[in-house]
This record gives structure tokens, C-alpha cells and sequence, in this order.
């Protein structure tokens, strides 16, 4: 969740322990993958421009196997496993390691036009880089408003909105308590004041809404 208990992970960190976890599950050793390939949009560490070079090289992949960051915006992690399919297809590879990743808790405030000097008496301005870049500075339109505007071109109310949301988060409960998630959810070990504990569920879901 956003501020929550993994606030403190990098997207590379996140990826990492699924990456981990994926290939233990399967048993497949680090050593015949072929490629990897994860999508990334925000790119909030100081380590995004490598974050699949960085995720390879940490779970274990051969330095010389290549690695590629995607961002196709909301689908990256979708996309790369597109781009997968398509290096198996086409022969480039065997057996492919993808994933997408995000951390918007650890987006940036930045200080735009610093490189090279400001002017005298120039007010320094914070940009928070998470809500930049949750609007298209090319249309000067934010993702809330594009939500709107679907709404109103597909004849979506708010009340429908609301029932969906709420009936998502029943059938979030239901699957939880069946035991449905365990099989792709993989633990991470978070601080918590002093003391360490391990995270096993999504912190976001809240089934009495």
C-alpha cells in the first residue's frame, strides 16, 4: 500500500523477492535464463535506468545474459511478458524471466532547471514526482479527469463504481480466506519500530468497505 509497510523497498527491491520467489517455486536455477525483461513506469530509485540489469544480477542470472526495462504505463508488467513470448517465439531465448514493478512511495520531490545555475531572487519550487507524473503534460490532463471523462463517455455512474468496488473487495475476502493467493504471494520480511515481521498479505485490501 502506498505509504504502507514496504515504503521503504525500491521497485528493484520488490521485484527482486518476487523474482526470488517465482523462480524457487518453479525450481529453476538462475543459470538458464536467457533474458530478462520488467516493466517499470515511475522509475523512483537512483538505480530504475538498470532495474532489470540489477534484478538479474541479484537472484543469480549469468552477467552476460541482457536484461531490458519496459514501460508501457499501466501494462509494463504485462508487456514483458509479451516481449517474453515473443523472444520464445522468435528464437531469441528459452526460458525468460518477467516481471513489472512499482514503488510510488518513493517517487522524488525534485528541483527542475538547477543544473546550471538559477538567476538571483529565483524561488525554488518542489515538484512532488508522483503527481506529475500522474498527468499527460502533453494534453495538461491528470489520470483522475481521463477517468472522469471514461466514465462519462461510457455512461458509468458513481454508484456503479462504488457496487464494483465494494463487490471486488468481497471477492478479494472470499478468495483470501480460501487460501487462493498463497500460491503467488511471497513473504517479505519488513521493520516494524524495533522489532521484524513478515508481510503475507496485500495491505491495500479492505473487505469491510
Amino acid at each position: 500500500a502506498y505509504g504502507g509497510l514496504l515504503k521503504d523497498f525500491t521497485a528493484t527491491d520488490l521485484v527482486e523477492i518476487a523474482a526470488r520467489s517465482a523462480l524457487t517455486a518453479g525450481k529453476i536455477s538462475p543459470e538458464i535464463i536467457d533474458s530478462v525483461i520488467v516493466g517499470n513506469v515511475m522509475q523512483s530509485s537512483r538505480d530504475a535506468a538498470y532495474l532489470a540489469r540489477h534484478v538479474g544480477l541479484r537472484v543469480g542470472v549469468p552477467i552476460a545474459v541482457p536484461a531490458l526495462t519496459i514501460n508501457r504505463l499501466c501494462g509494463s508488467g504485462f508487456q514483458s511478458i509479451v516481449n517474453g513470448c515473443q523472444e520464445i517465439s522468435l528464437n531469441d531465448s528459452e526460458v525468460v524471466l518477467c516481471g513489472g514493478t512499482e514503488s510510488m512511495s518513493q517517487a522524488p520531490f525534485a528541483v527542475r532547471n538547477m543544473r546550471f545555475g538559477t538567476k538571483l531572487g529565483i524561488d525554488l519550487q518542489l515538484e512532488d514526482v508522483l503527481w506529475s507524473g500522474l498527468t499527460d503534460a502533453h494534453i495538461q490532463t491528470p489520470m483522475g479527469v481521463t477517468a472522469e471523462n471514461l466514465a462519462a463517455k461510457y455512461n458509468i455512474t458513481r454508484e456503479e463504481c462504488d457496487r464494483y468496488a465494494f463487490k471486488t473487495q468481497q471477492r478479494w475476502k472470499a478468495a483470501h480466506e480460501a487460501g487462493h493467493f498463497k500460491a503467488e504471494m511471497a513473504p517479505v520480511e519488513v521493520k516494524v519500530k524495533k522489532s521484524k515481521q513478515s508481510l503475507e498479505r496485500d495491505e491495500h485490501p479492505r473487505p469491510e468497505t
